[in-house]
């Protein structure tokens, strides 16, 4: 008839409704999570000194991280722990030390996948005001100062937790686990990360 209707026998004008869209079904790794830890090692000749860097990254749990398709990744370091180092330097000294996060970055990034994918950071439009400080404790005391994250993220100067390209599995409700190798130079950083789901504030 050239509409999307049909007349009833009795004179009414019956109408064909269309099927409701479905929803679309909520990926894995969607939603809020918080890290129980992370563990990390440097690696890599100097091409300066010729040393062999060895370094091992541990701590940081507590950190609130949100994943969303489209947004990408947002962080929250407030209350989260530190991370301390130890190892052998590129000047081929032991050393130790430690850095924290706190504050809030937005990440944006492409994510694929569901239970298991691929998270790619577009890290030159990292934004917000996260800082980070630290400090060697050996073999001398030596502050870094603060710094934003986001600045170093622009530059491909990735904080532990701020992935670059990662790997990442997924258990419904249960865990999810993030793992980024990154290289520069003649060094390659191995980062894994593990979350558990956020619990949702009691309702009073």
């Amino acid at each position: 008839m050239g509409l999307a209707a049909a007349v009833a026998a009795s004179g009414a004008l019956a109408l064909t409704a269309a099927p409701a869209a479905a929803a679309p079904k909520k990926k894995c790794y969607t939603g809020q999570w918080v890290s129980t830890g992370l563990t990390a090692k440097i690696t890599g000749k100097s091409a300066q000194t010729g040393k062999t860097q060895n370094v091992t990254y541990k701590g940081m749990a507590g950190i609130k991280l949100k994943l969303d398709p489209v947004s990408g990744l947002t962080y929250n370091f407030t209350g989260s722990k530190r991370e301390t180092f130890k190892g052998t330097n590129v000047e081929g000294v032991y050393t130790t030390g430690w850095e924290k996060l706190t504050g809030v970055l937005y990440l944006p990034a492409k994510i694929t996948g569901d239970k298991k994918g691929v998270i790619t950071s577009r890290n030159k439009k990292a934004r917000g005001p996260a800082t980070g400080t630290g400090a060697n404790t050996k073999p001398t005391a030596v502050s870094w100062g603060t710094w934003k994250v986001a600045d170093h993220a622009k530059i491909g100067h990735f904080d532990t937790p701020v992935v670059k390209k990662a790997k990442f599995t997924c258990t419904p409700g249960k865990k999810l686990v993030i793992k980024d190798v990154r290289k520069w130079d003649t060094f390659t950083e191995t980062l894994t990360m593990n979350f558990k789901p956020k619990k949702k504030a009691k309702k009073n």
